[in-house]
């Protein structure tokens, strides 16, 4: 054991320094040079926005984050680790074209309940509300009557004619969705490919929501990936505009801190890489609504200039009309208490506009530790809590999660553990901190 760690070791540092060298020379960053070229042509009231981030649609980061198959009266979560489920999905939606929608008027418990199990049906799943307006990208043409109705899961009843419905967890309404013409193809082959691993779950109510409980143990990947630091001057171009001559610095006990003299302030974390940049000339009216800050925080998250590949939409907060993104793995979110591969863009309240994030990001996977973790079926995590005490009203939701970790080898290698989070004060928590007494 003790020399097939040795050997592990020293593949891991051989990968650590291929990998640096490797992204000196390709990860040079050609927006940050585009950037310094716009301030010298003294580019009034833009911001300087990368082209990758420039690239990325609504619909990349607004889209189903995980996908259940009903049948013979069970519920099963689709899992591949060699297809893209979702976007092979995304692409029968997009030949969707809708000829008309209809109010589903509100249904009982029951009947709500009877509908998520319906056989043969899909169950496509927002982490948070979305809109029509978030829709308009994934389907051929946008749903047109109901801009205001808020849903978070597409059901798909996969029959010789098969019947849409957009759902919503907290209210349990339903509207029906008609179509003029589309196809399935992709989703009638991912309930029966030998690709796609059928984990059986159970849906259960927490929290106004419905979550997904796993019935037996469950092994999830775990990965590792080299980390990289950006530069904190990339993103003071970025976020306080290129137009602006006027930005100064300070250096605190902790922190770095950069504003100007219109209002706007970024603060960066000496230790943890953490960026806080605020805009006090701005803030979002308390009523505005579910669409337009999702629009607006999608603007300000493209701002960043950052990657957006494995990000999607996350979580909404109402009273401080907040949105939160995070990075995805696999169909599981990384939750960290560091914002590593988390964006909260904050749109309203006392302090104007903030979005926090990380100066650390993910950029090439490296050999892992260890290949997965088996995590124990959700009801006995849940069972665990309860017995160490904790009410059964804090636990407000749980799910599968990855903890980033730096490696034990490598300061520069950045190891993602699997394990359950639960909702708990407000704060996504590694359950294992509940039980173990870090967390009161």
């Amino acid at each position: 054991m003790k020399i097939k760690d040795n050997i592990l070791h020293y593949v891991l540092a051989f990968a650590v320094v291929l990998s640096v060298c490797l992204t000196s020379i390709l990860w040079v960053n050609p927006t940050y040079l585009q950037n310094s070229t716009r301030n010298d042509q003294n580019t009034e009231d833009k911001k300087a926005t990368s082209d990758d981030a420039s690239k990325t649609r609504s619909a990349d980061i607004y889209q189903p984050t995980s996908v259940v198959y009903n049948e013979n009266g069970h519920s099963f979560r689709q899992t591949s680790s060699k297809l893209d489920l979702i976007n092979d999905i995304r692409e029968d939606l997009k030949t969707w074209d809708i000829q008309s929608i209809s109010r589903v008027k509100k249904m009982s418990t029951q009947n709500y309940e009877e509908l998520l199990k319906r056989n043969h049906t899909v169950l496509m799943g927002f982490s948070g509300d979305v809109t029509a307006t978030q829709l308009k990208e994934l389907f051929k043409n946008s749903p047109k009557g109901f801009a205001r109705e808020r849903f978070n899961r597409i059901a798909i009843q996969l029959t010789a004619h098969p019947r849409i419905y957009l759902l919503n967890d907290n209210n349990h309404r339903g509207t029906r969705v008609m179509l003029k013409k589309g196809k399935f193809t992709n989703l009638r082959k991912m309930v029966s490919s030998e690709n796609v691993e059928q984990v059986p779950i159970e849906l259960k109510r927490m929290n106004d929501k419905y979550v997904s409980f796993y019935s037996t143990k469950v092994r999830v990947q775990q990965y590792s990936y080299l980390a990289n630091k950006d530069n904190a001057s990339t993103f003071v171009t970025r976020l306080l505009g290129t137009s602006n001559s006027s930005v100064n610095s300070r250096k605190e006990d902790k922190e770095t801190v950069y504003f100007d003299n219109s209002g706007q302030r970024m603060t960066v974390a000496n230790d943890t890489g953490e960026v806080s940049y605020l805009n006090y000339s701005h803030n979002t009216p308390k009523n505005s609504s579910l669409s337009n800050d999702l629009t607006d925080a999608f603007k300000h998250l493209q701002e960043t200039g950052r990657l957006l590949d494995d990000v999607r939409y996350d979580e909404y907060d109402v009273n401080d009309h907040q949105v939160t993104y995070r990075t995805y793995i696999n169909a599981f979110p990384i939750l960290t208490d560091s914002n590593y591969g988390a964006y909260h863009i904050k749109l309203a309240g006392t302090g104007g506009e903030r979005t926090d994030f990380s100066l650390y990001s993910l950029q090439i996977p490296v050999p892992a530790k260890n290949n997965s973790v088996e995590l124990p079926p959700t009801q006995e995590a849940v069972d665990k809590l309860l017995q160490r005490g904790i009410p059964q009203q804090k636990i407000k939701s749980i799910r599968i999660g990855y903890q980033a970790e730096v490696n034990g080898s490598s300061k520069q290698v950045i190891d993602l553990i699997p394990t359950y989070f639960v909702l708990y004060n407000g704060s996504w928590v590694d359950y294992q901190d509940i039980l173990d007494g870090k967390v009161s």
